[in-house]
């Protein structure tokens, strides 16, 4: 039962303790007290027991793109409980907290980077994104196709690449589905170099059109690797951590770039988009040695909001039930969305939906990661009428594939 526990937020003298719990839970480096933490106290929500911290959550306000759109989110990060004191309900009673707070604050949908997909589920998150991974020798990185890029590639340092980069990202986001808008401290964490969370140098990269304007940049970091017994080849290893690209011309010169480092034998990218280029236009493909994961769950908070504020390239209307909401009660009951692409609907209506759809469902249709006719294969949801599937589809579909290249 938790009504022995406390829950509230932390003060600033307690956010230490959050900082060693946290590291014990994820197995981490020894957290050092004195770190500083991006995280505020009041963004915190955390369980006491008889005065000691047994379990904590938080969350920030970041404001994210939904096909075109920008949308209020609330980033639930820090979830982790003192072992001792699990199968008590503390997380579900912490998350519960959270979405209450984000709909007060006027955030229709939560994100998470899950532990455990298992975990979070059962609060009625959705997958809404995949995670990809790349792993290859940049010497059999040849593209299959095209001219070499125009322009040239120069690395700058800190002070003179974030205003250079942060307006690329601007731009590539724009459009997109997923990706985080930055604050500035957003921009500061990549380059600070020594840390748990960064341990190694973080060098930009930024590629110059014809026109010497910017037209794409990279942040990655490099190390020497211990190289097998025997083996004379490369031995240091490049990791990507932010890929951007204006143009493909941006693209290729980036690409081109990477493969210039002849020490290098193995390139690393934990942030690559579903809808990537490089499979496409690769000699082989194969080298990339791709591996697809789980990347962010979300969760609608407020079910109008979250619809009519996403961004629709097809226009249309329809009429959408949610039949059950255990976490977020006030969410059940039918709604009717009308777009004309240029700006979307939602209110509550009082007729028979067209569509019948979960929670978790609701989450991956609105990111854009599965088809309304896959969640009606996979039970997910209910259609009155198939036959208007296809044109359900294209109302919801989205132009890029949903991707985030923020951890939090």
């Amino acid at each position: 039962m938790t009504s022995e526990f406390e829950f509230r937020p932390m003060t600033a003298a307690e956010m230490p303790s959050l900082r060693r719990l946290e590291a014990y839970v994820f197995a981490e480096a020894a957290a050092n007290d004195a770190e500083d933490s991006t995280l505020r106290p009041e963004w915190t929500q955390a369980a006491f027991h008889r005065g000691q911290l047994v379990a904590t959550s938080a969350s920030y306000p970041f404001k994210l793109r939904m096909n075109g759109r920008g949308v209020m989110a609330d980033g639930v990060t820090a979830v982790g409980t003192d072992p001792g004191f699990r199968r008590r309900g503390l997380v579900r009673r912490l998350i519960g907290d959270l979405l209450a707070r984000a709909r007060d604050n006027h955030q229709p949908v939560s994100i998470l980077w899950a532990s455990m997909g298992a975990i979070y589920q059962r609060f009625g998150y959705g997958l809404a994104s995949t995670q990809v991974e790349y792993s290859f020798d940049p010497r059999f990185g040849a593209f299959q196709f095209g001219a070499p890029a125009q322009g040239y590639t120069r690395m700058l340092a800190r002070d003179e690449a974030v205003p250079v980069i942060s307006q690329l990202y601007r731009k590539f986001i724009e459009p997109r589905n997923l990706l985080l808008h930055r604050a500035p401290i957003l921009w500061e964490l990549p380059f600070r170099d020594g840390n748990a969370a960064n341990p190694r140098k973080t060098h930009c990269a930024v590629h110059y059109d014809q026109a010497h304007e910017p037209d794409g940049y990279m942040l990655y970091a490099t190390r020497q690797m211990k190289a097998p017994s025997g083996d004379a080849g490369p031995d240091q290893e490049l990791a990507i951590s932010d890929f951007v690209w204006g143009s493909m011309n941006g693209y290729r010169g980036l690409w081109e770039f990477v493969r210039g480092h002849d020490l290098v034998g193995q390139v690393t990218t934990a942030f690559a988009a579903e809808d990537d280029p490089a499979p496409s236009l690769l000699l082989e493909p194969r080298i990339l040695q791709r591996r697809t994961s789980d990347g962010i769950w979300l969760r609608v908070v407020d079910v109008a909001a979250a619809l009519a504020g996403r961004g629709y390239d097809t226009g249309g209307e329809t009429t959408l039930a949610v039949a059950e909401d255990a976490q977020c009660p006030w969410n059940v009951g039918t709604y009717r969305l009308a777009t004309d692409t240029v700006q979307a609907e939602a209110q509550r209506a009082n007729t028979a939906a067209e569509i019948t759809i979960t929670a978790q469902g609701l989450a991956s249709l609105l990111a854009g990661h599965a088809a309304l006719s896959l969640l009606v294969r996979i039970g997910r949801a209910e259609v009155r009428d198939h036959r208007r599937l296809p044109t359900l589809d294209a109302l919801f579909s989205t132009r890029y594939r949903p991707h985030c290249m923020n951890g939090f």
